[in-house]
């Protein structure tokens, strides 16, 4: 054994010796055999899981030759955490953690990797630290200064790490970490994530954390509120409309505390969505129109959903948006054609077989001519075919009890089972049925 481990040695030490390039060595010739020597020999200590042996010439590294390379502070976190991996008392665990923080302190202050190297260090702190509650201030620094370093460049691993630390350190400590900044924070991560999409990242891992950071967001469900957004970030945004921060956060947080009926929401989710325009939300703006009454613009976003559309059931969707829009707006016809539009692309739409149905119902006014009782009531024969194939039972049994009269038919001169054609804007063949 002792054999193996010469050779093995020997190797080492005369690969390091002769092969290295790039790394910055004494240049004292006795300090460098030194250096060369304690290099070879922590690595073979490693080589053999001898961590705690390992320690007294990596140490001497630091304090000797602390710009040798950044192998040297690799493996001693390496090291320091295979040690507490083993099992130490809590005096020496709580040195050995600060000893890994250190360095990486040493990293950043030796080579040229600060962002890189601050995004590793932080998570590595989190990992530490994440149960201590004395920690969180430092944690907070490191996680503020990894994200102004890194931007979207930070890691996937430290996106939900850094909202869970700000939600955890609200709760023990709102005065140094009050609600307000635990929604920055939750708006500077979502910005990030925007940006790693936009950059081509994994989306489905970028939906799931997003999933996670939104998540936290109610453990300040006390505050996050309509009067938060309406006090704090309303006059800012309407101060500057083109705020894109705010703009967001007004969207996200007004959709999380259930303000979407305010009309600062459709303010703010318009500069959201002429920044970032997506099927999603020209489809809710769409929606929140027709419902605030807006129906020109609710026919505008109806329209850029229905451009955005990929699926057949999302142009269905965006379409009978148009259908009900245009029926606000007494464009029968137009709303008719989008309702058989959205049926082409879902045939069982039901929703769309509904609105006819409700256009037809709807229609008697203007249609009647006053000359047939039984041609004026066939507006409902109609009514009632598309009430049939929506299987809306109620709107069928209204729609029946305005059938003609067995008097007013056989007055008439018609009989039940004969087609006839209603005129009007409906123009379509109905069965006489009595009601």
């Amino acid at each position: 054994m002792k054999q193996v481990f010469v050779f093995v040695y020997a190797l080492i030490f005369s690969t390091l010796t002769f092969a290295q390039n790039g790394w910055t060595w004494p240049e004292d010739e006795t300090l460098k055999n030194s250096a060369v020597e304690k290099e070879a020999y922590y690595k073979v200590l490693m080589a053999q899981s001898k961590w705690e042996e390992a320690v007294q010439p990596l140490n001497w590294l630091y304090t000797n030759n602390p710009q040798l390379n950044p192998s040297i502070y690799i493996n001693g976190i390496k090291t320091m955490g295979n040690i507490i991996k083993a099992g130490v008392d809590a005096e020496r665990k709580v040195r050995l953690q600060d000893s890994i923080l250190w360095m990486y302190d040493m990293r950043l202050e030796h080579f040229e990797n600060d962002a890189s190297t601050m995004d590793r260090k932080v998570y590595e702190a989190f990992r530490m630290y994440y149960n201590k509650s004395n920690k969180y201030p430092l944690l907070a620094d490191l996680y503020a200064k990894a994200y102004e370093l890194n931007g979207p460049d930070i890691s996937y691993f430290n996106l939900n790490p850094y909202m869970m630390l700000a939600t955890n350190f609200y709760k023990v400590n709102p005065e140094k970490m009050p609600a307000e900044k635990v929604l920055d924070i939750h708006t500077l991560i979502s910005d990030i994530i925007d940006q790693k999409r936009k950059a081509g990242g994994n989306v489905e891992r970028l939906d799931k954390e997003q999933a996670k950071v939104d998540g936290f967001l109610g453990s300040i469900g006390d505050v996050l509120n309509c009067d938060f957004i309406e006090g704090q970030l309303v006059p800012k945004f309407r101060e500057d409309p083109s705020d894109m921060s705010t703009a967001k956060k007004i969207f996200s947080y007004s959709v999380r505390a259930k303000c979407t009926d305010q009309h600062y929401f459709l303010e703010a989710s318009e500069t959201v969505y002429d920044e970032q325009p997506t099927y999603e939300l020209a489809k809710v703006l769409g929606s929140k129109y027709l419902s605030s009454g807006e129906f020109e613009k609710s026919m505008l976003y109806h329209s850029k959903a229905l451009e955005m559309s990929t699926e057949n059931e999302q142009k269905s969707d965006a379409l009978i948006g148009l259908a009900i829009t245009s029926s606000k707006l007494g464009r029968k016809i137009i709303a008719r054609k989008h309702a058989y539009e959205a049926l082409s692309f879902v045939p069982n739409n039901t929703a769309a077989y509904n609105l006819i149905g409700n256009l037809y119902f709807t229609s008697f006014n203007e249609c009647q001519a006053g000359e047939s009782r039984v041609i004026d009531r066939s507006v409902y024969l109609a009514a009632y075919k598309m009430y049939e194939r929506a299987g809306n039972t109620a709107q069928m049994q209204a729609s029946k009890e305005q059938f003609p009269s067995i008097e007013e038919i056989f007055n008439e001169n018609y009989e039940e089972g004969q087609t006839i054609t209603i005129g009007c804007w409906i123009n379509e063949t109905v069965t006489i049925q009595r009601r």
